[in-house]
């Protein structure tokens, strides 16, 4: 149905007509994001154990060689995949919130752009970490593959935590603000900003994955969980509750109907 508006019975005010319904398709593909990383997480686990610690190049390049395909499928393939839905999302939010507060625009705007800087942060580390994974399939050089492996860990790490914490925080504080999704799911949105902030110094405790707080440790992985957990939390809410705007239209079409009520007795 295209959005446009209709009179109110018995006044001469017109109401907002419902369009599309936002929450609900944003709230899909936030689902569906989370859908796809759930099916791309084995990738992670199938074949030979990555090498743990500073390790030479060749065992490294060995272990790209051995694994390319689940690397490039989940980089090139299923991330993109995640990216993309997760922007859609970001964009319904910002549509919430803007219904809801139409003065905290500028937050959503915020929430989206900083989602958007995540995204293409994330992407650059895909690229690095897909780019290893193709040059070691053919014929791997192992002093550019770990190069460009490693390099994925800051993006993944350090500047990519940073960034999805002031993202967070900003959905967190403009959801308490505004009411445009329950304010518990803005409290978690705080609480996930803090432990991406905590997890961001671990940069500096070096690229061994099997140690908790390192570049590409466990702690790092919890803080990027944050997000989906938040992402998947936040799609729930949006496809069950109702979105702001509508709810206000309805209030203003039913109080302007009262008095034209009383005045039919």
């Amino acid at each position: 149905m295209a959005v446009g508006s209709m009179p109110v019975p018995g006044s001469g005010t017109p109401a907002v007509e419902s369009g599309p319904n936002v929450a609900r398709w944003a709230g899909g593909f936030g689902l569906a994001a989370v859908v796809v990383f759930l099916l791309a997480t084995p990738l992670y686990f199938i074949g030979p154990a990555q090498p743990a610690g500073s390790t030479d190049g060749g065992s490294l390049a060995d272990f790209l060689t051995k694994t390319s395909a689940q690397i490039i499928t989940r980089t090139t393939i299923a991330d993109p995949i995640i990216i993309s839905c997760f922007l859609v999302f970001l964009a319904g939010l910002r549509h919430l919130i803007g219904q809801a507060r139409r003065d905290y625009e500028w937050l959503a705007t915020l929430v989206f752009g900083l989602g958007v800087a995540l995204s293409t942060l994330q992407l650059v580390a895909d690229g690095l970490q897909g780019g290893a994974a193709l040059d070691a399939s053919s014929r791997a050089e192992p002093s550019v593959v770990r190069g460009l492996f490693e390099a994925s860990y800051v993006f993944y790490g350090a500047i990519g935590l940073i960034v999805a914490a002031f993202m967070l925080a900003s959905a967190g504080f403009a959801i308490l603000a505004t009411g445009a999704l329950p304010r518990w799911i803005g409290w978690l949105a705080l609480g996930g900003a803090v432990v991406n902030l905590i997890a961001a110094p671990s940069i500096y405790g070096g690229t061994d994955y099997t140690a908790f707080y390192s570049a590409s440790g466990w702690i790092t992985y919890i803080a990027q969980l944050t997000w989906v957990a938040w992402f998947a939390i936040a799609s729930v809410a949006m496809i069950l509750g109702r979105e702001p705007g509508t709810v206000r239209a309805a209030s203003t079409a039913d109080r302007t109907a009262r008095p034209e009520a009383r005045d039919t007795r």
